[in-house]
């Protein structure tokens, strides 16, 4: 995985924040594996550990020693993926979490794009879940279309990256991402969406526990952080009736497809859900008073 000679090639630098999910991790890793990315261009993979336990550090030594390992700031996902960049050699980062798996032609997708467009800064991929919904109570962060930029699968010129400040670190646990994007498009980088670069994400549980490591009540820390650095994206992020409209369809729409679809699955969740866009709502709304 060596850098290549060619100017025209792209390096990438595949960074994976991780945290306590070496399972998980393991197929990322497999997933990423040059039998698994055949014609993939030149890339080095960074696994940047915020975990507390050394299982991780220990599977990547002894099952991927060609992966280099490294510890994360141990206080949330954008110290870690910052961290992870740090030690990144390539001229672009590829952010993908320890709980996808690339689908083969995903890096030889995003080098395809880059070379069909000298001027973009950042490139978007597909992310989808591993099957059907089966309970409300668990969840998966698609992006079928584009315009979301997460980083469970995004590619951005290192450069552009620092430019922008890097990820935001106060974002301790959420909106590192649409802090991001939001900055990226204010700078009016040239960006695309590649759905030929794309990523599995098995649902999540949304349940307290286990996997789960989001503390209660981040929603809310999270988005007035944003709303206070961003006072432009009120319009979108910070309007009460943006929340209602939600509100309305999570009533409507959404409790037909868990009570119908999913048999009631998850609904306590799902009525958790409309609670909290509804205190949302009523929260933004006190912004404007």
């Amino acid at each position: 995985m060596s850098n290549s000679e060619n100017e025209k090639t792209p390096f990438f630098s595949v960074v994976i924040p991780t945290y306590e999910r070496p399972e998980d991790l393991r197929q990322c890793l497999q997933s990423l594996s040059p039998d698994n990315q055949p014609r993939a261009p030149s890339y080095e993979i960074i696994v940047t550990d915020d975990s507390r336990s050394d299982l991780c550090r220990i599977l990547v030594e002894k099952e991927f020693p060609q992966v280099s390992w490294g510890k994360g700031k141990q206080n949330g996902p954008a110290r870690n993926r910052n961290a992870g960049v740090a030690r990144a050699q390539g001229e672009w980062i590829v952010f993908i979490d320890d709980d996808c798996i690339a689908q083969p032609g995903y890096l030889l997708a995003y080098e395809k794009a880059i070379k069909s467009d000298p001027n973009l800064g950042a490139l978007e991929g597909r992310i989808y879940p591993d099957r059907p919904r089966k309970t409300w109570a668990e969840g998966c962060p698609e992006n079928e279309s584009g315009g979301m930029f997460w980083t469970s699968n995004l590619c951005v010129k290192k450069k552009i990256f620092f430019k922008l400040g890097q990820l935001d670190e106060r974002f301790e646990v959420a909106f590192e991402d649409v802090d991001f994007a939001h900055r990226l498009h204010k700078a009016k980088i040239p960006s695309v969406f590649v759905p030929e670069a794309s990523a599995c994400h098995p649902w999540r549980s949304l349940r307290s526990g286990g996997k789960n490591w989001k503390r209660k009540g981040y929603e809310l820390e999270s988005l007035s952080l944003f709303l206070q650095k961003h006072p432009d994206a009120r319009s979108t992020h910070g309007s009460s009736i943006v929340y209602l409209r939600h509100f309305f369809r999570m009533l409507t729409k959404d409790l037909f497809h868990c009570l119908v679809r999913l048999r009631g699955r998850g609904l306590d969740i799902l009525v958790a859900q409309i609670s909290n866009t509804l205190r949302t709502a009523w929260f933004v709304r006190n912004l404007d008073c």
